[in-house]
Parts: structure tokens; sequence; C-alpha cells
């Protein structure tokens, strides 16, 4: 037997309660990572500045900041504006998609219902402003990192030696692959589309040089997302295939070898508290 919250009625307009403490941990857990991926994009945009102009004291003192708003205002704004809505809305409109296409066989509902059943199934619930907060703060710290940082290290590093198309082709797929691998570490985080997401970004950073056009788009292909899983949340009792997962980092083992999350496990216990 399972609650209310657990699976709201069609048409309730509510969605599923989420534990306290888990909202709680999945906003911590997220800000901890995009603060490392922040940090890790200053260091990579100082040694980016560094190689490039050959003085390392002007690169650590402000020299990799100009670089950075040097990117940022690489387009007028409302280019930038207009170039990062389209990018997001082309992307969920190819994930939406994407999703209906594998709802319609045995094998793609049941792929998508256990991702529903992990963390991806609890972030959509999370408060709508700590949303929108950890989503800008996303954008940032990731496309900073795989795109400004990665990308265009690869490039100034391999441009010298290749002609410049390969070296942009060689840069595209290495800052993908360490996006989707950053993405992918935890399977519960993973999801099949995260290296084409890394591609279509860095395709965007390439045709327009702009970090700020990139951030945008990423924050809002993420908002639209979550907004839209809310959406369907409220309006389908049966979104989770099942009880709605409620405490899944909380009741992580500490050891790394076990499993993180098993559904059945989920399931009888939730039922038994239920």
């Amino acid at each position: 037997m399972t609650t209310d919250h657990d699976t709201p009625e069609r048409g309730t307009g509510r969605l599923p309660r989420l534990d306290a403490e888990e909202a709680l941990a999945l906003c911590f857990s997220l800000t901890l990572s995009q603060a490392l991926f922040l940090a890790c994009g200053v260091a990579g945009a100082i040694a980016l500045a560094g190689l490039a102009s050959g003085d390392w004291p002007a690169a650590v003192l402000g020299g990799w900041l100009q670089g950075v708003e040097a990117s940022v205002r690489a387009l007028p704004t409302v280019v930038t504006i207009g170039a990062g809505c389209a990018l997001a809305l082309v992307l969920f409109a190819l994930s939406w998609n994407s999703e209906k296409r594998a709802l319609s066989s045995k094998e793609g509902r049941a792929s998508v219902m256990r991702n529903r059943q992990s963390i991806n199934g609890e972030m959509p619930r999370v408060p709508l402003l700590a949303l929108v907060v950890l989503m800008t703060l996303t954008g940032i710290a990731e496309e900073l990192l795989f795109r400004y940082v990665i990308f265009g290290l690869a490039q100034q590093l391999l441009t010298p030696l290749l002609p410049g198309f390969v070296a942009a082709g060689i840069g595209l797929v290495v800052s993908s692959v360490a996006f989707f691998l950053a993405h992918g570490g935890r399977p519960e985080l993973a999801t099949s589309g995260t290296f084409l997401l890394g591609v279509a970004f860095g395709i965007a950073y390439l045709a327009t040089g702009s970090l700020a056009v990139v951030a945008l788009a990423h924050a809002l292909y993420n908002l639209l997302v979550l907004m839209t899983r809310r959406r369907q949340m409220r309006r389908d009792p049966d979104y989770f295939g099942g009880p709605a997962p409620q405490r899944i980092v909380m009741d992580e083992p500490d050891e790394d070898t076990k499993p993180r999350y098993n559904p059945r496990h989920h399931r009888r216990r939730t039922k038994e508290l239920s």
C-alpha cells in the first residue's frame, strides 16, 4: 500500500512528497559538485590564459578573468539570449521526442521507468527556487570547465601540431567525453544522451565562441526538463511505475562496492513504512 503522497491522483496538481532530508542532501550534493567544477574551471582558465600569453603572473592575477569576460561578451546581448534560448528549446524538443519514442517499446519503457526511479525522479521535486539557483550554477560551472577550459586547452595545445579543424574536432570529442564521464560516474545520474548533449554544446561554443550562449542554453535546458517532469508527475499517477523514490541519497551505503540503489528493496521499504 502506498500513500497519496507517493501516487497522486491524476489532475490533483500535487507533486509526490519528497523527504525533506533527501531534498537537502540533493541540494548540498549538487552544490558541492558544481563548486568543484567551478574551482577546476577557474584553475583551467588560468592555465589557458598562461599558455596563450606566456605571462603566467598576469594570467594568475586577472588575465584569466579577462579571457572569460571576452568569451561572455563575444556576441551582442540580444543575440546571446536569442541563441541560448533557441539552442535550449531545440535540445529539449529532441530530448522530449527521444523519451516519447522510448516509451513506445517495452524495453524503452523499462529504461525510462528505471531512470524515473532514480535521482532523476527526485530532483524535479526539490523546491522550485532551489532548482532555478542550482541549474544556473550548473550552467555556469559546467560550461566554464567543459567547453571554455577543456575544449579551449585542447585547441590551444593541438593547433600548432594539427590543422585547425582537426584540433577543433579532437577538442570537441575530448570535452564531450569528459562531460559524459563527469555525469556518468554513478549510474543513476547518467543518461544515454549526455555525450550527444556535450557535443551539441561544444558545436554551439565552436560556432559562436560565446561562453554565455552555452551556459544559458545549458541552464535553460535543465530547467525545461525539470519543469516538464514536475508537470508529468502531477498529471500521471503512474509516472514512476510504482512508489515515488524518497531517500536514495540518504539511504546509500558507504561502501562503494555495494549497489547504490535497489528498486525492489526501495519499494519494499516504502510499502512497510506506509
